[in-house]
């Protein structure tokens, strides 16, 4: 018998054994949604070699090494990701044009690939961004230094660390950064479908006074052109700021911008897709308006065609 993973998070043992390509692990996906059970992981990943994040972990190091490292590794994140995006992904990003005169915000996306964080990089494309991730992405020796000077930001069931956590964000959405959320949280690989964001990507925003931009990342089908690729390709929408409101207590606003955010996921996924709107549901797999997966440039109005970025 297999030992369980050894974590606090739920996770389907049998999704994690595999391909996360199979109509068996999409079919473990469908069930789950069916269930309600958004939380559970289902791709592998290990925590026997995760560095242990508390009180006296030092999220962004004020030293010269983190400095030159820092800078070294978004050098190279500058120059590789559009080579990885495009060449891998045939990545296209849309809406770029609903990041004019955003100077700091939290960033927010499905979760739905290994390598989505590079995507959003490439979409996003800022300086200072950083990224919340589960606390097993951070590891121990120099893979866990490099993955910090990249900008990764541990969570932990640590109190100290966890404050430590919200004063490093205050500070660097003060100082005009752009912090990164994955509001579904588990990883489901590919999947083609919305699911219920969390609340504490639009609390941080309401706390720190900024703005939470939405991006959604979708699967188009392959041109062809494309006929040498074995996956779909893919589209990052970018969706306009939604903003505090002022008038409202941080929990309510976070409320409110959340169902203002849900909403844009669910109709950018339904326009992409095909799915009917009016029979949607996170809850069970919508049945498509047709069986060809439609592209997102000849759907919605507000997507202009000159605004798409093709790397």
């Amino acid at each position: 018998m297999k030992k369980p993973i050894d974590t606090t998070y739920k996770y389907d043992e049998h999704a994690m054994e595999l391909n996360p390509n199979s109509e068996e692990y999409k079919a473990i996906l469908d069930r789950l949604a069916t269930e309600g059970e958004f939380d559970v992981h289902t791709t592998k990943f290990k925590t026997s070699n995760a560095k242990q994040i508390n009180g006296k972990y030092v999220y962004v190091p004020k030293n010269v090494l983190y400095k030159i490292t820092r800078a070294v590794c978004k050098t190279i994140l500058y120059v590789f990701r559009p080579l990885i995006n495009g060449l891998a992904f045939h990545l296209k990003v849309k809406g770029r044009k609903n990041l004019k005169g955003i100077k700091s915000a939290v960033t927010i996306s499905n979760h739905v690939h290994y390598l989505d964080i590079l995507m959003n990089m490439q979409a996003i494309n800022k300086k200072n961004f950083y990224v919340l991730a589960a606390n097993h992405n951070m590891k121990r020796g120099p893979v866990g230094y490099i993955f910090k000077a990249c900008g990764v930001l541990p969570l932990s069931s640590s109190i100290d660390a966890s404050i430590n956590l919200n004063k490093t964000i205050k500070n660097i959405l003060s100082k005009g950064g752009f912090v990164h959320i994955y509001a579904e949280s588990a990883l489901w690989f590919r999947y083609e479908r919305s699911r219920p964001l969390k609340i504490g990507a639009f609390k941080i925003a309401s706390e720190n006074n900024v703005p939470v931009i939405p991006t959604v990342i979708l699967f188009r089908n392959k041109s062809k052109l494309e006929f040498f690729r074995r996956k779909k390709t893919i589209t990052i929408q970018i969706g306009p700021a939604i903003y505090p409101d002022p008038n409202l207590s941080i929990r309510e606003s976070a409320e409110k911008m959340r169902e203002i955010c849900q909403k844009y996921y669910n109709d950018t996924v339904c326009d992409f897709y095909g799915y009917d709107k009016s029979t949607y549901s996170i809850y069970e797999s919508p049945k498509k308006s047709n069986s060809k997966t439609l592209d997102i440039n000849a759907n919605v109005a507000t997507i202009d065609e000159d605004e798409t970025d093709k790397i």
